[in-house]
């Protein structure tokens, strides 16, 4: 899923996270979100990924979310969980 709850309003952003939450008993779910707080709420793992100089996308860090989301090995992981996208 791809932002699934990007456009909706928190009512409906609910509705489709206990969707997800319901569908992940049965199947693995891959979604991809810039929203920290629902990455927190949803996942297990966690994949940050980033594009170097020239714009080629590549895998920083991959982890359970709490350890990603509490004490990320990588700096531009924690920069960017921190709120300091530079």
């Amino acid at each position: 899923m791809d932002e699934p709850c990007s456009a909706l309003d928190p009512i409906a952003s609910t509705k489709v996270e206990k969707l997800i939450h319901e569908l992940r008993t049965r199947l693995t779910v891959v979604i991809v979100t810039h929203n920290m707080q629902q990455a927190t709420r949803l996942s297990d793992y966690t994949a940050f990924f980033s594009t170097n100089e020239r714009g080629v996308g590549y895998l920083v860090e991959f982890g359970t979310t709490y350890q990603i989301f509490r004490s990320a090995t990588q700096k531009k992981t924690r920069e960017y969980v921190e709120g300091r996208f530079g």
